[in-house]
């Protein structure tokens, strides 16, 4: 996570280098700036060189959050031009140069800037300003909720008439392909369909009623090809695949194949393109997998082990891992697709966001 602080006044600068330094400490790339041109003595606090406004929309483009020690009026007019959508937004927050307050300005829920005031007010023993609905109320916001659990939000209209649907005390209905508990507090209930429903899945199936799915990264692909083969062919092989078995490709966590294809410039160019990780595994990895595979005499001569994909897939998804599309042919490219079965996605910790 990559934080900015930026302070206006001798005193503010204080709090910057306080805020500055707890952040570092705790793992956080916080960096420290003055927006005084002249008088700054404070070593540790970088000088801002040009404008603030431009200031101001680099860190907006860089940064996960953005500190303003100072008036909360400078703050609005400075990220103004910059605003462009809650999902995208970077965390906004502003203290007061007497380090009393911590406000939650911007993308309090999905930019994390809530969680944010929190831990600057715990480092400031400063009072937290959150004024969200749903936080005020002791709500659970569903968007935030689904990115605190690493969950890709599908629809973010439906996500805000059920955000809207809390707050008037409607409850929601949830459902889970896995381990994952409902959020806390009031306002869901689990495995009984209401108006409104969030379901937590990889698949694309149509549901009997009004469903907002929330995808974790759950599934593994394991890939198999020709030398040579070109990435777009790969990748066509793939979302064929998924397409064909109802499952979402937002999805999915990771490829992986054998150690042999550790450079097949086709399956990295796929995995970079699907912004996915990339796995190799050795022969005699993979013909360690237990379970009933696909097995091709030819492939065993080539590589040393009688099936690829499904074996680099369960390899890839970790204990508990379970086959759930077996290998699939598509213009010479073989897809097998694992889910990862354990348990609750991990969350993001507080002060990491």
């Amino acid at each position: 996570m990559k934080l900015a602080v930026i302070s206006f006044t001798r005193r503010g600068e204080n709090v910057c280098e306080k805020l500055m330094g707890a952040m570092n400490v705790a793992g956080v790339e916080c960096r420290g700036y003055t927006g005084r041109k002249t008088g700054n003595t404070n070593l540790a606090l970088q000088t801002v060189s040009g404008s603030l406004s431009e200031w101001t929309g680099q860190q907006f483009a860089a940064c996960d959050g953005l500190i303003f020690i100072g008036a909360a009026g400078i703050a609005v007019r400075l990220i103004a031009p910059y605003l462009k959508d809650k999902l995208t937004d970077p965390a906004v927050i502003v203290v007061d140069e007497a380090g009393q307050f911590a406000i939650s300005l911007l993308s309090g829920h999905v930019g994390g800037a809530n969680r944010l005031t929190e831990w600057t007010a715990e480092i400031l023993n400063a009072v937290p300003v959150v004024t969200t609905a749903s936080d005020v109320r002791g709500r659970t916001a569903i968007d935030v909720w689904a990115v605190e659990h690493g969950l890709v939000l599908t629809d973010r209209i439906l996500a805000k008439e059920i955000a809207a649907a809390i707050l008037e005390g409607e409850t929601i209905g949830y459902f889970s392909d896995y381990p994952i508990p409902q959020p806390e507090g009031t306002g869901y209930e689990a495995d009984v369909v209401h108006r409104l429903n969030v379901w937590v899945t990889c698949r694309r199936q149509e549901a009997p009623g009004i469903f907002l799915r929330l995808i974790p990264k759950k599934l593994v692909l394991g890939i198999g090809c020709r030398r040579g083969t070109p990435g777009d062919v790969i990748e066509t092989a793939v979302r064929e695949t998924l397409e064909e078995h109802h499952l979402d490709i937002r999805g999915v966590s990771g490829a992986a194949s054998i150690d042999l294809k550790k450079d097949e410039a086709g399956l990295l160019e796929t995995a970079a393109g699907l912004g996915i990780s990339f796995s190799t595994y050795s022969s005699e990895e993979l013909a360690a997998v237990q379970g009933d595979f696909s097995e091709s005499g030819f492939v065993r001569q080539v590589t040393g082990v009688g099936n690829v994909c499904e074996r680099s897939a369960l390899c890839c998804a970790g204990t508990g891992g379970r086959l759930i599309v077996k290998k699939q042919v598509h213009n010479g490219v073989t897809v097998a697709v694992a889910e990862k079965t354990g348990g609750e996605l991990p969350c993001r910790d507080m002060h990491l966001l």
